[in-house]
């Protein structure tokens, strides 16, 4: 899957991410674990990037897998956050 692609598929999962399932919240960690992999593979490629403009745009690539993660992780953490939080009334 293309950065593109997964970038669009975890804005799909965030958006009206309100009220949301383990399923969803599972998926959205599944596509920044993704995206954690992309992150890792491209900083590690980048040692024998030789080109100045291709070692610019892969630094460039990197830094917005990196803000999608950080957004996916923060979405993530509050959905996660509120899904205890209804399990914990329930019980209540």
């Amino acid at each position: 899957m293309t950065n593109a692609k997964l970038f669009e598929k975890l804005r799909s999962l965030i958006e009206n991410a309100d009220d949301s399932d383990k399923k969803r919240i599972k998926k959205i960690r599944k596509v920044v674990h993704k995206l954690r992999d992309r992150q890792r593979k491209l900083e590690n490629d980048l040692e024998d990037i030789k080109s100045e403009h291709e070692r610019q745009k892969t630094e460039q690539d990197i830094r917005v897998i990196q803000l999608q993660r950080e957004k996916g992780i923060k979405v993530y953490r509050q959905l996660k956050r509120d899904l205890d939080n209804r399990k914990k009334n329930k019980k209540h």
